[in-house]
């Protein structure tokens, strides 16, 4: 608990005015429910979906995020007619730049599944996405904190080590489970002047 203080205090200090929301990207379901779990009952307020079993929180347009949001990419509405994001990262790509954007945008929450039924490198077109966001921000005097965990082992064929440092060489904060990921999110968004 004291390190993601520790982190979240860290990354809060780097927002602007403003900049206040959660914004979940996720390829993986049951990570998806997982953090909104976590986000809903760690004291944020309402986060929004278009999954879980909530319907008076559930997003509106799957396609754009109000306030704290934490979408399943892997849902229908995003799998029509293209391929899973877990095998496909373009669409998450250009959702992430989307939210960035966003100038009340404060933290991108991200899930990264390994295996031999996801993409070669997932972390590597985020990562190219990150740093194009990032720079955005930037230059509009803004900066996005990047949370992600990579849900997967040394044994699978990407290679977890190799995805976390790509990763965290784009700036993300990568941490060892799912709820971390999402109880960090939250905390960085704690305290935001709402």
């Amino acid at each position: 608990a004291a390190m993601l203080e520790g982190l979240a205090a860290a990354a809060r200090d780097r927002l602007g005015p403003g900049q206040r929301f959660v914004r979940g990207l996720y390829s993986g379901g049951s990570l998806c429910d997982e953090a909104l779990l976590v986000l809903r009952a760690g004291g944020l307020g309402p986060v929004l979906s278009n999954a879980g079993d909530d319907p008076s929180l559930r997003l509106p347009d799957p396609w754009r995020s109000q306030g704290h949001t934490v979408v399943d990419l892997g849902e229908e509405d995003f799998t029509q007619g293209r391929p899973h994001p877990m095998i496909d990262p373009r669409l998450r790509c250009e959702r992430l730049v989307a939210e960035a954007a966003d100038p009340e945008t404060a933290v991108i929450l991200l899930d990264v599944v390994l295996g031999y039924g996801a993409h070669d490198d997932p972390a590597g077109p985020l990562a190219a996405a990150m740093a194009e966001a990032q720079a955005a921000a930037t230059a509009d005097g803004r900066h996005i904190a990047f949370v992600a965990h990579v849900c997967g082992t040394d044994l699978d064929p990407q290679g977890l080590a190799h995805q976390e440092e790509t990763l965290r060489r784009a700036g993300a904060v990568v941490v060892p489970t799912n709820a971390q990921a999402a109880r960090l999110a939250g905390r960085i968004a704690m305290g935001r002047p709402s």
